[in-house]
């Protein structure tokens, strides 16, 4: 069995230096990639550089194309240097994971060939279990509820119907439809299978598209709730956004996402446009509320 790790960094110098730095120790892995997404910080690359050895091998991208494409830029480096993998870890830099949580992780999938994607329950680093660990897929009606505040204060209990509860969290080893991209595991078959990442997607709905992919295919996504990984949350990706650029982009990511994989129709769209109208009107309340809670 042969696992190699794919890491992009994007103006997150100090994050990917550690976390490089501590898998490189663990043997299960065989290469690490360290794709920099093309970061705007002075001497990034060539910082990174420093970590290059046998195992490790640092890159740039030719843009920041986002995290989709950033990860494709890294396996297709792979394939370039003609290196067979059983195994692909996606990883941001920002996270903790132990040896034994990725070995098990390995054990559990290469017991059941329909696993495509395994991970270890996300803790934030107050090392508590993080909710949205995993998730099921967005569907047309839950997305419209998430897409303002007021909707989701008033149908609060219809969107925990597309989470897992804790009490299904409690099972070792949970088959979930979504899992979080800031750490899983992939079979490198299954990858080239279903095209690689989707590209058209800067930032966010990257793991329902891959979740969509992989449930056409009837395979299972798993969820190791007896392992964990910590998550940080420190990417500078999603930092180096204000407010109305984020929005912005996940309304472009919704759109393309709802369009492509649940065949929305014109009339949902334009819901989803208006609802956006509303949500830009809600941040000029909240964005201030914040910036005097954060004093």
């Amino acid at each position: 069995m042969k696992v190699a790790a794919i890491i992009v960094n994007y103006d997150d110098l100090e994050d990917t230096e550690k976390f490089v730095k501590t898998i490189n120790k663990y043997n299960i892995i065989d290469r690490i990639v360290v794709v920099d997404n093309m970061s705007t910080t002075i001497s990034a690359f060539e910082n990174l550089k420093k970590l290059e050895n046998d195992k490790v091998k640092v890159i740039q991208s030719e843009k920041n194309g986002g995290y989709d494409y950033g990860n494709n830029f890294g396996i297709k480096y792979l394939d370039n240097l003609n290196e067979k993998y059983d195994y692909i870890i996606i990883s941001n830099p920002d996270i903790e994971i132990t040896k034994q949580a990725i070995e098990h992780c390995l054990d559990v999938a290469q017991k059941d060939k329909n696993i495509a994607v395994i991970a270890p329950r996300m803790f934030g680093k107050d090392n508590m279990p993080i909710r949205r660990s995993s998730w099921k897929i967005r569907t047309f009606a839950l997305d419209v509820i998430h897409s303002t505040r007021i909707l989701e204060i008033l149908f609060y209990k219809f969107l925990r119907g597309g989470e897992y509860s804790e009490e299904d969290y409690k099972k070792e080893i949970l088959e979930v439809e979504a899992i979080s991209g800031a750490f899983f595991i992939i079979r490198y078959d299954v990858l080239k299978d279903i095209g690689l990442l989707d590209e058209e997607v800067f930032l966010f709905y990257e793991e329902d598209i891959l979740a969509h992919k992989l449930k056409e295919k009837g395979l299972k996504t798993i969820s190791l709730n007896s392992e964990k990984f910590i998550h940080y949350e420190s990417q500078a990706i999603g930092k180096s956004l204000n407010y109305y650029k984020k929005m912005k982009q996940l309304y472009k990511s919704k759109i393309y996402y709802h369009k492509k994989y649940n065949k929305i129709n014109f009339i949902q769209a334009f819901i989803f446009k208006v609802l956006n109208l509303v949500r830009k009107l809600e941040l000029l309340i909240e964005i201030p509320i914040r910036k005097i809670l954060k004093k």
